[in-house]
């Protein structure tokens, strides 16, 4: 019996989900010989030949570094300002992107190393001209990464407790996930603080060789752990300079920033010459007002300023607020999304309660009939250890959220179109 479709249902409270790292990156060029991840510092810039060709460098000098898709793992839509998954919380500023879509995927292998279960965040019609990096923001637990993540976590660790003013010396901070590319510069550092911990961010490009500088490739990074250690934050967010050429295909037509020039690769000085292309370019981002940026940097710091990860602490010893829980932990996969149709499974025969908003405790505003049809409006959200649909009864005209169904069964069945909506 699935009675407790019309009663009101003690909430699951779920523990706090494990979160950890993204998935493999790929590489547009030929796979290294050797893993990074096993290098002592894996995120450096790695430094080759100036003689190498063009031909090679064109194919790998900015790799694409995305990770991969994960099979059967669920995807969440979060439309408006705050958003809510898996014990982290973040505000959405306005304009920066339409909605987002959450994601927590299974343990995984990267460059040769296995990183736990992670959650991750991607902004969806963010402003970029990147096309090699999703707008991404993952959350790692620190207590279950490899070696290679162990070490990065701890570099980081040392970098915010130093708290340096510049990282030119150092070129590159490090990063999780460990990346199969090195970082060409660093400008605008700034140390950041979020609601439950810190971290420092910076704007650099990816490459596996030295290579012109671009909006394709410029990235705002920021890299975090929370008070508690327990947690590390990657955010990794495209953004573009007025001043940068969107994209290059020949190096020597890269237009020169303030009298510098990307030098020749055949160039008998070309490493000097590259040094002082490295610097002309990270004074000039250094200078740019952080407003000038598309999007702004001081948007994604406030982004980053708004994040709490993992359960509130309550100072008076009240329980945590249960929004900032992991509600939906042990609920199944969705198998819906905004647009679709859905109807009642009219096994068992019982209704579908719809409420004003996602929870067992909000105003209680109608009912879906067993075998009744409704259209997908909004959504999901994640209360009581379920998953809500915002709906529209197709036969009434009531709207309100509905849950999909519980840890065994699903109450809501998909179907492609108003017409194949039937039992």
């Amino acid at each position: 019996m699935h009675a407790h479709r019309l009663r009101w249902v003690q909430p699951v409270i779920a523990s706090l989900l494990t979160l950890a790292l993204p998935q493999a990156c790929g590489s547009a060029g030929p796979t290294p010989t050797a893993s990074l991840a096993a290098a002592p510092s894996p995120t450096r810039l790695i430094a080759l030949s100036p003689t190498v060709t063009l031909s090679t460098l064109a194919t790998t000098a900015t790799p694409t570094l995305e990770p991969t898709a994960t099979p059967g793992a669920p995807v969440f839509w979060f439309s408006g300002p705050d958003v809510t998954f898996q014990d982290v919380h973040f505000t959405l500023p306005t304009d920066l992107a339409s909605e987002i879509h959450a994601l927590a995927a299974p343990a995984t292998d990267v460059l040769g190393e296995r990183y736990p279960a992670y959650t991750e965040f991607t902004l969806v019609n963010y402003n970029s001209r990147n096309t090699r990096f999703e707008p991404r923001l993952q959350i790692y637990p620190v207590s279950e990464l490899g070696q290679a993540g162990t070490q990065v976590a701890q570099e980081l660790k040392e970098i915010l407790a130093e708290k340096p003013a510049s990282l030119q010396t150092r070129i590159g901070i490090p990063i999780l996930p460990v990346l199969n590319a090195g970082q060409l510069m660093d400008a605008q550092v700034r140390h950041l603080t979020f609601t439950n911990g810190s971290g420092i961010r910076v704007l650099t490009q990816f490459a596996q060789n030295t290579w012109p500088i671009s909006n394709e490739g410029l990235l705002y990074v920021f890299q975090g752990l929370t008070s508690d250690g327990a947690y590390y934050i990657s955010a990794i967010l495209p953004v573009a300079a007025l001043f940068l050429p969107d994209h290059v295909d020949d190096p020597a037509s890269v237009p020169a920033v303030d009298g510098v020039s990307f030098p020749e690769f055949n160039s008998p000085n070309f490493d000097a010459d590259y040094a002082a292309y490295q610097r002309s370019i990270t004074d000039k981002l250094n200078e740019t007002s952080p407003e000038a940026f598309t999007p702004s940097l001081s948007m994604l710091d406030d982004l980053i300023a708004s994040l709490q990860v993992g359960p509130v602490a309550v100072s008076n010893g009240s329980p945590a607020p249960e929004s900032l829980s992991t509600p939906c932990l042990n609920a199944p996969p969705t198998r819906l999304r905004i647009g679709l149709f859905a109807y009642v499974d009219p096994d068992p025969p019982l209704p579908n309660n719809v409420r004003s908003e996602a929870g067992t405790d909000q105003d209680f505003i109608g009912a879906i009939e067993p075998g009744k049809a409704m259209k997908i409006l909004d959504g999901p959200k994640c209360a009581d250890g379920w998953v809500w649909w915002k709906v529209r009864a197709l036969e009434t005209e009531l709207v309100g959220w509905t849950p999909e169904g519980d840890q065994k069964d699903y109450w809501l069945i998909p179907c492609s179109s108003q017409k194949a909506c039937h039992p």
